[in-house]
Formats: structure tokens, C-alpha cells, sequence
């Protein structure tokens, strides 16, 4: 074993690889920005992490080029990176990471109360009319204020 719980070459045992699915408290120091998967920038509804990674790239460009072109790479420089990731991020990473905690306390039972309402009332339209790809957000709410849906993940949120 390594010393990160990660089997070494022979094989013995399967490598445990950890996904992040919440950003870290910090990602920026002096000469130091955490973009992607490394930061926790990860959709913590679907794990996926390709367009979070990208996006922290261009926005650690774009706080990179100043503060090269001024010899600058100190933390408080740097910070302006964590600041428009937060921006952009920030409100639909908070969203996602309630729905997983709720999606986590479901139980099977939940599951097919939703897939019930999924087939028989509406949330069909409302995840055709809501729903997008790296944004889900806006999907989230609408199914909040779905009042059946609502309730079965109330119930299993305070459950």
C-alpha cells in the first residue's frame, strides 16, 4: 500500500480511487490553482467532471495572465480565481450537493414513488422543460416545487 490507501503495482487488491463531489475549502495559494476534479469541481449529481474542469481552466487563465505578466503569484493575487469559479459554480454545486444528500437518504421505495411519478405525473415535461446537461439547477427547483416529488424527498430528507 501506498501511502494515499492506493494498492502499489502487484495487484493484489483493487485501486480505490476517491471522486470528489463537494469543492475543497481553498483552491488557490502563492503559485498554486486547483482546477477540476482536484478541486472538487465535479457535478455531485452525476460525478461527471469534464466541462467543471474546462471551465476552471479558462477562468484560471484568465486569473493566470495578469498576474504573470506582473510577476504576482502570491495567494492574494491568486484568490481571484476561487472568487469567479464561486461566481459561476458556486449557487449550482450548492443545489446538486443538496439533491445528493436527499438522493442518498431515498429509499427503494422513494425511488419507485419517483419513477411512478416519472411515468404518471408530469415530471416527464418538467425534465424535458428544466433539464440541461452540465446545469441542473434550475432542474432541481422545479422538481422541489413539484408537490408530489416534493414530498417524497422531504419525507426521505427528514426522514
Amino acid at each position: 500500500r501506498t501511502r494515499w490507501g492506493v494498492q502499489a503495482a502487484e495487484g493484489l487488491e483493487p485501486r480505490q480511487r476517491v471522486l470528489p463531489l463537494a469543492p475543497i475549502d481553498r483552491t488557490y495559494g502563492d503559485r498554486l490553482l486547483v482546477l477540476g476534479d482536484a478541486a472538487g469541481l465535479v457535478k455531485p449529481t452525476t460525478g461527471g467532471g469534464i466541462y467543471y474542469s474546462l471551465l476552471s481552466a479558462r477562468l484560471a487563465a484568465e486569473t493566470l495572465g495578469p498576474a504573470l505578466a506582473a510577476d504576482d503569484l502570491r495567494r492574494d493575487r491568486l484568490a481571484a480565481y476561487q472568487a469567479a469559479w464561486r461566481r459561476q459554480l458556486g449557487s449550482e454545486l450548492r443545489w446538486q450537493i443538496v439533491l445528493r444528500r436527499v438522493a442518498q437518504r431515498l429509499s427503494d421505495r422513494d425511488i419507485d414513488r419517483l419513477f411512478d411519478l416519472a411515468r404518471t405525473d408530469g415530471l416527464m415535461p418538467l425534465v424535458r422543460r428544466t433539464a440541461t446537461f452540465n446545469q441542473h439547477r434550475e432542474f432541481i427547483v422545479a422538481l422541489l416545487k413539484h408537490p408530489p416529488a416534493r414530498r417524497v424527498l422531504f419525507r426521505a430528507a427528514f426522514a
